[in-house]
């Protein structure tokens, strides 16, 4: 048996074995059946994309457990873009139209900001965006969100960092 078929038994195997599983449980946190099966089906598609022997995985609920969440909480961040972007869309006046490849260009563009400052918690993203997108300064950034001037310092070095670690690890 060639290296090529024993991973597709492997994977096969495992599809069997835990597919009905991982879809009932995304269902149960996103409380859609449809979107469970999307995601159920983007995990194993990751888990086909590894390299790797399939019957190296140790414990493969877990390692579905991590894809599977990792996968539904992009989804929900998505949602909320989404929903976000259309409340944008609606508060615009009617004289400012964006064409529908405007809108999708700058909806992909809100995700990648959105990855892009992941890894920072609530306020320094926050922090950061009030100074990058609104153009205040630190000072009346830190009156607004009732901290320290040098805490603000702190958040926007760490989202400079952030957003400088994110160009060159691409």
């Amino acid at each position: 048996m060639t290296s090529n078929t024993a991973n597709l038994v492997g994977f096969n195997a495992l599809y069997q074995e835990h597919h009905e599983w991982l879809v009932r449980w995304i269902a149960r946190r996103t409380y859609s059946t449809d979107n469970a099966q999307d995601l159920a089906q983007d995990t194993f598609i990751r888990l086909l994309n590894k390299s790797s022997l399939y019957s190296d995985i140790r414990s493969p609920r877990a390692w579905l457990i991590k894809v599977a969440g990792n996968l539904v909480t992009d989804d929900i961040r998505r949602k909320i873009l989404e929903k976000n972007y259309v409340v944008f869309l609606e508060s615009m006046p009617e004289t400012v139209y964006f064409s529908p490849e405007e809108q999708f260009q700058l909806l992909r563009l809100l995700e990648q900001i959105d990855r892009l400052l992941s890894g920072l918690r609530p306020i320094e993203k926050t922090a950061f965006l009030m100074v990058r997108l609104d153009g205040l300064s630190y000072k009346d950034v830190a009156k607004q969100l009732d901290v320290s001037l040098s805490s603000i310092e702190k958040y926007i070095a760490k989202a400079m960092f952030e957003c400088y670690n994110f160009t060159y690890s691409d």
